[in-house]
């Protein structure tokens, strides 16, 4: 039975007993809540409500709800706590991401480079100056259903370019209970798109046209859109009615009724058609054509019928048709080409002029204006303003004139500010007065409160204080009456989010005949603003050190530090207060004193301070709070590490006196003990030192430091060391610790010793300070030195080198220092016996192919090296470089001769072979590792001749070449061509004369020996499956509903 029917069984069984593994409890449905178990706020993002998500339509394929490149776009998003406990912090982000197939790719970025990502991190707050909502109740909307996104105070405007985007917006609730509902995105695509503006007006500038007389009035067409383009044969409808006796146009032509125009533009030679696939089929013709921002300016002339002494008129303009040139889709045909069975299409586009019948915002593609024959009674505000910082009296009356003027948008400061409408005589008739007055409205849509005042005339707004006048021009009273007049009050914007409204009104207005008249346009007698928000904004803070890092010391450095503070509503800084904490501030009855560098106003905020004792010492931690006016603060903080710096002192009962200056990381003092020691004398053999004999130390100190600074903690240090020359004559320092002997560096001086300890060590470790005596016999430098250095490199990678001396040198004294670098300036350094002269490198342990090795080679002593030294190289070889390799070989009995001719092309790169070796042998091998030993020298030729080897019989031989370099390294590879060779007085082998015959069969191929399944085996497959399934099922059922907690038994 093949190997696979026990297989097939055991898999079978395994999958039907694997039932008894399900618990079928696990597969009844369990009903779940959303909100089990979820207590605790919960902002939810319900929807964005602006921009709108982009769909496409199913049936017409047209995308709807795109937004337009280059026009302004604002967040509105419908945010909801969906918790049960009030949000007392909240925050809101609003990120543009690039969309990649729909899914959010990297974050856009504006014009400028800058991420298209804000975060409001005061929407909801305990600051009531800085966040408009304290809290948002359990189940209630944010902002009453439709929150604009705001950054800074200021409504977020995003202005998009052509593309498709996915606009996220997520919230951050503190004890936020569902973390699932934080967000929601929108994908919107941005294309571009054309517009034809046309607009009317009257030459006077007046709304309404009024009285008698000609009434001349502007026509004007403009191209706009968010990307260039042309518009050709605008064609506009004018239609001119009501009480006329004429309406002319600008050549004479008679306007009243309907009447169609296409004159728009410059007129000249244009190209109305050309073939996509030949360049001269074109033709031209004479267009009027408007570019993109271009405009083009009509007039008419319209003369009212005043004779009946009332009536009215109207211009009304609409666009009609233009006309578009291009490769544009209904420039597309189709081109038939060959004949009967071998005809084929194919589509040309070419360019073509279409006809368009609308733009793409056809709210501009219409205009109108009107006129009446009685006076048109009719007054208007013009501009709405918010004026801010203003300096107030005691009473809340404005001193000055207002420093931030004009503010039509967010933000405001939460202060005192007055709100100035323009307003001004609007009707036909400037002799007709009229008296008036502004009636303002502030909405205050978080509280929801609204206060309302009347106004009409203006004593703090810009410019002038204005005194009431009626609105007009009364020639019988100069002086009362003029066509423009300014109303504001003075208004305190607490923190919150405003909705201002002035609206103008006649007041007891009167024609000259006494009779009462009205306003007769409402659409012109409010203006408002919408979501201006007087909310201070938190001032920003970075701190920053002045001096490098590592480079302050206590008692010699000063610490300055920095504070960049910004305050968006005060760009001057100058009611910044700055408080600032740090090391060493003084304490009165367990109060800190406040820092000498406290302040209000930009001259604080650097704070110079001078680090005067250890409190400095190591990292501490400086801050400085920056507040506002109205106690916003924001606070930074730095660590600035400070070197303890100190001169530790003591003297022993003979007079010796230490000085330890040390400059270390650490709070606690550094202290040093010193003690004549009751050791000693010393006489000691100086000759390792570089001093040639016997020396004995004038006095001995035990030396004990109160710690041990390792050397990452130590920035500097000396020792001083005085005494009392009269006593003592020392001429070198050692140091000694469990008998070992070290030199201090040092210089002395009659009475001083200064030690040098170096940069980058520890403190000198608790031991001895021996001052030794007698005059120094510094020992000389050695005589001798290197010469005939030769650095051979030989085959394998082996590299040699052999040198001599010159000069004497002294054995035992003397030593030869030998260096050996490789080509990465890795190197090795010994001491060896001056007897050496020679040493040799193994290609198989100590060298790389193709590495440098150098020698350099001194003769030293401890008085130093002799200047003289001696360098060599040589670049270890163990085998051929580049590529080269025998090809194409061929191997033939050479005539009349016992022999063979061995041929081959070199091929690949040959610049480091100097020969070639063919070796062979009489039977095959398959890894070149394995290759012969037997090998004929073809020196630098591509052919050699090899006398067949003796014996008898036939036997195929293999014949491979490889070549060697200068340095007997030689490529091994596998055969290139082999021959038969027959001797004499040999028996054939079959196999060899006929590979394929009856005598050379080994084995069988009979397939049915291995592979096939019995057909009783299937049998016995199928009675196991249905067993096993059997057992599974009754297993199964011993678990039922009533039995829920009952265990399993198999």
């Amino acid at each position: 039975m093949s190997k696979l029917t026990p297989m097939i069984l055991a898999v079978i069984m395994l999958a039907s007993t694997s039932l008894v593994a399900l618990d079928l409890a696990e597969l009844e449905p369990k009903n779940t809540n959303e909100a089990d178990g979820r207590t605790g706020p919960d902002a939810e993002v319900v929807s964005i409500l602006s921009p709108r998500a982009t769909t496409t339509d199913s049936i017409t394929g047209e995308q709807l709800h795109t937004l337009k490149a280059g026009e302004d776009v604002n967040f509105e998003t419908y945010i909801q706590n969906a918790g049960d406990t009030a949000i007392e912090e909240m925050a809101i982000t609003v990120t543009v991401y690039l969309s990649e197939g729909g899914a959010r790719g990297m974050i856009a970025k504006d014009a400028a480079g800058n991420d298209l990502s804000w975060t409001n991190g005061d929407v909801v707050c305990d600051d009531s100056f800085v966040c408009p909502w304290s809290t948002l109740a359990a189940n209630a909307a944010l902002d009453y259903g439709k929150y604009t996104m705001m950054y800074q105070g200021a409504i977020v405007t995003w202005t998009p370019i052509t593309g498709d985007y996915v606009v996220v917006v997520t919230t951050s609730a503190v004890g936020d209970s569902d973390a699932g509902n934080d967000y929601s995105e929108n994908m919107v695509s941005v294309v571009d798109w054309t517009d034809i503006i046309v607009d009317l007006a009257w030459a006077s500038g007046k709304e309404v046209e009024g009285g008698d007389g000609d009434k001349p009035f502007d026509l004007t067409v403009e191209l706009g859109g968010s990307t260039s383009w042309q518009a050709r044969s605008i064609t506009l409808e004018i239609k001119v009615e009501g009480t006329l006796d004429a309406a002319t146009g600008p050549a004479g032509e008679d306007l009243l009724g309907t009447s169609q125009f296409a004159t728009f533009g410059n007129a000249g030679m244009e190209e109305t058609y050309r073939n996509g696939e030949d360049d001269t089929n074109m033709t031209n013709d004479t267009r009027y054509t408007l570019n993109f921002t271009d405009s083009a300016a009509w007039q008419g002339v319209l003369s009212p019928d005043t004779s009946g002494g009332s009536g009215s008129y109207s211009v009304e303009v609409n666009l009609v048709s233009y006309v578009l040139y291009g490769q544009l889709a209904d420039c597309m045909r189709t081109v038939e080409e060959g004949t009967g069975d071998n005809r084929t299409q194919r589509d040309v586009m070419d360019y073509c002029e279409v006809t368009q019948y609308q733009d793409d915002d056809a709210s501009t593609s219409e205009a109108e204006i009107t006129g009446m024959i009685q006076t048109y009674h009719d007054i208007g505000i013009m501009n709405l303003v918010v004026n801010q910082g203003y300096v107030m009296d005691e009473n809340d009356m404005p001193l000055t004139q207002p420093t931030m003027p004009g503010i039509i948008a967010s933000p405001l400061n939460p202060a005192w500010s007055s709100v100035q409408a323009t307003v001004r005589h609007l009707g036909t008739s400037l002799d007709t007065t009229y008296d008036w007055k502004v009636t303002f409205d502030i909405e205050n849509t978080v509280t929801g409160v609204t206060t309302t005042e009347d106004a009409d005339d203006c004593a703090y707004g810009v410019g002038e204080a204005y005194m009431h006048m009626e609105l007009g021009d009364d020639p019988q009273n100069p002086g009362t009456a003029f066509e423009m007049g300014e109303a504001c009050i003075m208004f305190n914007f607490e923190p919150g989010t405003y909705n201002v409204t002035a609206t103008v009104s006649m007041v007891n207005a009167t024609d000259s005949n006494g009779d009462p008249i009205s306003d007769m346009s409402a659409r012109n007698d409010d203006s408002s603003i919408y979501g201006i928000t007087a909310l201070n904004n938190r001032p920003a803070v970075s701190l920053t050190v002045e001096q490098e890092a590592f480079s302050i010391i206590v008692g010699e450095g000063q610490v300055t530090l920095i504070a960049d503070a910004f305050d968006a509503d005060d760009n001057s800084g100058e009611t910044l207060n700055y408080v600032w904490t740090h090391p060493d501030m003084a304490v009165v009855e367990g109060i800190p004193i406040p820092s000498q560098c406290n302040g209000i106003g930009p001259q604080f905020s650097v704070c110079v301070l001078n680090a005067i004792s250890s409190d400095w010492a190591g990292v501490n931690t400086y801050s400085v709070t920056v507040s506002d006016a109205y106690q916003s603060s924001a606070t930074d903080f730095t660590n600035v590490f400070i070197w303890n710096q100190i001169v530790a002192q003591d003297s022993t009962d003979n007079g010796i006196e230490m000085l330890y200056d040390l400059t270390y990381d650490g709070y606690n003092a550094f202290q040093v003990t010193v003690d004549d020691s009751a050791e000693g004398p010393y006489t000691q053999d100086l000759t390792s030192f570089g001093y040639a004999g016997e020396y004995t130390s004038v006095a001995v100190v035990d030396y004990t430091p109160s710690t041990t600074y390792l050397p990452e903690d130590v920035d500097s240090q000396s020792i001083t060391i005085n005494y009392d020359p009269a006593l003592l004559e020392p001429t070198s320092v050692f140091w000694i610790s469990n008998g070992n002997w070290a030199q201090l560096a040092s210089t002395i001086n009659a009475g001083t010793i200064s030690i040098d300890m170096g940069v980058g060590n520890q403190v000198l470790p608790q031991g001895e300070i021996v001052l030794m005596g007698g005059v120094l016999q510094i020992i000389e430098e050695p005589e001798g030195n290197p010469t005939g250095l030769n650095v051979i490199a030989t085959k394998g990678g082996d590299i040699t080198a052999t040198w001599s001396y010159d000069g004497n040198t002294v054995p035992g004294f003397d030593w030869l220092q030998m260096q050996i670098c490789d080509s990465n300036d890795v190197c090795s350094t010994t001491q060896e016996n001056t007897t050496l002269i020679g040493h040799s490198m193994s290609g198989q342990t100590d060298t790389t192919h193709g590495e440098t090795y150098t020698y350099t080679l001194s003769v030293c002593n401890v008085g130093g090296c002799h200047p003289t030294v001696a360098t060599e190289s040589a670049t270890a070889d163990k085998e051929v470089d580049g590529d080269a390799s025998a090809t194409a070989m061929t191997v033939s009995n050479k005539a009349d001769s016992n022999a063979w001719t061995v041929s081959w092309t070199a091929s690949g790169d040959t610049s480091d072979v100097t020969g070639w070796m063919v070796c062979y042998t009489d039977y095959s091998w398959t890894t070149s590792g394995d290759m012969p030993s037997t090998c004929a020298d073809a020196e630098d030729s591509t052919s050699v001749d090899i006398n067949h080897p003796g014996g008898i019989g036939t036997k195929t031989y293999y014949f491979t070449a490889v070549p060697y370099d200068d340095k007997d390294n030689m490529d091994n590879s596998v055969p290139g061509t082999d021959i038969i060779l027959v001797n004499d007085n040999n028996q054939e082998d079959p196999c060899e004369v006929d590979p394929d015959g009856a005598d050379c069969t080994v084995g069988s191929t009979d397939d049915d020996a291995e592979g096939s399944i019995p057909a009783g085996a299937w049998g016995a497959i199928i009675g196991l499956v249905v067993v096993a399934f059997v057992v599974g099922a009754f297993i199964l059922s011993r678990g039922g509903d009533d039995d829920d907690g009952k265990d399993w038994d198999y």
